[in-house]
């Protein structure tokens, strides 16, 4: 049997606005699917536990070879790779490099992006696609979804601890799953990122808007926060800021208190993946190593938090889990990002730009060589 031409279609970034990849509402529906799939176990992921975040190259951080990058938090290249099952049905790979510096030194965004998508049973390229909006907005969506199923009903007022692109796009979505938001408050070091929030929340709403000069500000008596803090250093949010009741959301970085920790609800995005993180990053050097939520681990292995108090987001939207997002107790949700996300609004793009025919189609081969 003589096989097809073997190609893909490429999707530029202006294809996939075209398509609709800046549609929040869309996406957020898009992960809750995402989300029910995890929590019944329709996926895998990269790595030998099938849960791996990714693949990263992790630069020293004092090289020995000119030209070499010096190592840090956002400084990095991953390969997230993944299968996601349901209607979706399909495999795919996140190629992407990050440099704190980028905007500052080069006019490029921190994180450059590239997404594959691959029949699952042939691996046949399916498409190749920009990888930075469909990053960002999943990245939102995620979060306001977390904010529909564990943030109070009555929640009125949201504190906005870092005011860069990811947590702009987390204030989008949060906004959207809570539609009972009245007060926005915003702290940023740099106080022309949080004016520019601030202005893009005002602008269509009457939501009131204020912009603070520190964090605590923008945390105490807030019944939502979301903090997505990159660069050097991670932040410690103290206990006593948080209301009772709150949401707390980790998009990015930061430290909570054990006393937080152990009063609260804590929801990962993926209990498995972040326990993965935690093997994959005690195999790096001491000096080097990066875990996220590294108290937490300890804690788990110390006995001081019963693993089996954790409850994932997927376990909940699946309805196989319950946090009653009404009560007084404080709810913590650790979202770190998997492909999973990627692949359904990927797959998504890819299928509209199908319909509406969008894209270059780009042929690899006629014949296979061998």
């Amino acid at each position: 049997m003589s096989a097809a031409p073997m190609a893909f279609r490429f999707l530029s970034h202006e294809d996939m606005f075209k398509a609709g990849v800046a549609n929040m509402d869309g996406c957020i529906e898009v992960m809750q699917e995402v989300f029910d799939l995890l929590g019944q176990g329709d996926y895998v992921m990269g790595g030998s536990t099938r849960n791996s975040h990714g693949l990263r190259v992790w630069f020293p951080l004092e090289p020995k070879f000119e030209g070499m990058p010096k190592g840090g938090p956002d400084q990095r290249f991953m390969s997230l790779s993944g299968y996601l099952g349901g209607r979706f049905n399909v495999c795919g790979n996140k190629w992407y490099g990050s440099n704190v510096h980028n905007p500052a030194k080069h006019g490029l965004p921190r994180s450059v992006l590239m997404m594959t998508l691959n029949d699952p049973e042939t691996a046949r390229p399916l498409a190749i696609m920009a990888g930075n909006t469909l990053s960002s907005v999943r990245t939102g969506a995620v979060v306001g979804l977390a904010a529909r199923y564990l943030a109070c009903e009555d929640s009125e007022t949201l504190g906005v601890v870092a005011a860069g692109p990811i947590n702009s796009i987390c204030v989008k979505a949060i906004l959207r799953t809570v539609p009972s938001i009245k007060k926005v408050v915003v702290f940023d070091i740099r106080e022309e990122a949080s004016r520019k929030l601030a202005d893009a929340v005002k602008a269509g709403s009457d939501i009131e808007v204020s912009v603070v000069h520190d964090m605590a500000s923008a945390v105490k008596g807030m019944d939502i926060v979301t903090s997505a803090v990159s660069g050097e250093g991670t932040p410690l949010i103290e206990n006593a800021w948080l209301k009772e009741g709150s949401l707390l959301a980790l998009p990015g970085r930061a430290r909570v208190e054990d006393a937080y920790l152990l009063s609260s609800h804590i929801v990962p995005d993926c209990w498995e993946m972040q326990k993965t993180y935690n093997i994959e990053g005690h195999l790096m050097k001491p000096g080097e190593r990066m875990i996220p939520h590294a108290r937490l681990h300890e804690m788990v292995a110390d006995g001081q938090i019963a693993e089996d108090t954790i409850r994932d987001l997927g376990q909940i939207v699946a309805g196989n889990a319950m946090v009653d997002r009404n009560s007084s107790k404080r709810k913590y949700f650790l979202s770190n990002g998997m492909i999973l996300q990627d692949l359904a609004w990927g797959m998504c793009m890819f299928r509209r730009a199908e319909e509406m025919n969008l894209g270059q189609n780009i042929v690899m081969w006629e014949h296979p060589s061998a």
